[in-house]
């Protein structure tokens, strides 16, 4: 087992001075459903831990009429899951986290851990040295990429993003906010989940450097209709194959707005603006369900084992439209 030194955090404000001092050798606890798995697979060796689930008042959800949906980064899933407001207003983030794994893993769970996970490319775990261990190719390239490889290209590392809640808090334009000992700022989850990049000279699935922490996550759009759809090979005990969150605003039958975005098929969430527009101030029918499934695919760049995925993804894509109907 790998010798590392664990802080307790009283406060945001102790946390933030505990990962300056440590620097880049440093790692944020919040569940420990990824991190602790990875440091058992010497997959990450941390100098310092850094638990942040004993700082107060980060596990919350505020729904309030006149602003804007918080949830406190260490709200659990089951609590996203259970939540009656949240599956009435905001159905595609509970049914989301509800289907993230096992009722253990929720329990332990926190919404800002589960956006901030690391691939689970079997690669990876095994040992192979590709570009996120000091490598310098990616073996899904040409190797196994049934599962867990997006068909929707990628920078370096071609292993799809595993977060079920991400493709959800894409679909309501969320927003970060995140501090760090030089302040508070806020990202679009866009701009937090980019795909693969270089962050702290390391090859990340999020754009946060080593001494920042997510506080909490703020929804800004507000559907009437949402839901989530997830195919997994084990259903809610394994990660998305592929999978599709839809939110829309629908006023007598006709879809005044959508967002339309696909989660295990790329190395971030992928949102499709071409299947939105299509759907955008019109009744939905089963054919323009399939359009709208043709659009959100149309960039596809199936690897060598995962072209399937295409066709599975638009099954997903029409089934979630066209569950919003009634």
């Amino acid at each position: 087992m790998i010798n590392f030194k664990h802080i307790d955090a009283v406060s945001t404000e102790h946390a933030l001075s505990a990962l300056a001092q440590h620097g880049e050798g440093s790692r944020v606890l919040a569940g420990g459903q990824d991190l602790l798995f990875r440091i058992k697979k010497y997959i990450v060796k941390p100098d310092c831990v850094v638990n942040i689930k004993t700082i107060p008042g980060l596990n919350y959800i505020r729904l309030n009429p006149e602003e804007n949906l918080r949830i406190g980064a260490l709200t659990t899933l089951s609590q996203i899951a259970q939540s009656s407001q949240l599956r009435q207003n905001y159905t595609v983030l509970a049914e989301a986290a509800g289907l993230v794994a096992s009722p253990q893993i929720r329990n332990m769970g926190t919404l800002g851990g589960n956006i901030c996970q690391d691939v689970w490319c079997w690669y990876l775990q095994d040992g192979f040295s590709c570009w996120k261990s000091g490598g310098k190719f990616c073996d899904l390239a040409g190797g196994d990429s049934r599962y867990y490889g997006s068909i929707m290209g990628g920078h370096l590392c071609l292993s799809n993003h595993p977060s079920d809640t991400a493709v959800a808090l894409a679909a309501l334009d969320a927003r970060i906010h995140i501090a760090s000992s030089r302040g508070r700022r806020v990202s679009t989850i866009s701009e937090f989940l980019p795909g693969h990049t270089w962050i702290d000279g390391r090859l990340q699935s999020h754009a946060l450097p080593s001494d920042e922490i997510v506080t909490d996550i703020e929804i800004p759009f507000r559907p009437n209709r949402s839901a989530y759809v997830k195919f997994a090979l084990r259903k809610s005990w394994d990660f998305a194959i592929a999978s599709v969150a839809v939110s829309a605003v629908i006023r007598n039958g006709i879809w005044k707005d959508a967002r339309i975005v696909l989660g295990g098929v790329a190395t971030s969430p992928y949102r499709s603006q071409a299947a939105e527009t299509l759907v955008r101030n019109k009744p939905l029918d089963e054919a323009l369900a399939a359009a709208a499934a043709d659009a959100a695919l149309q960039h596809a760049k199936p690897l060598k084992m995962n072209s399937y995925k295409v066709e599975l993804s638009k099954t997903l894509v029409r089934r979630a439209l066209l569950s919003l109907r009634h």
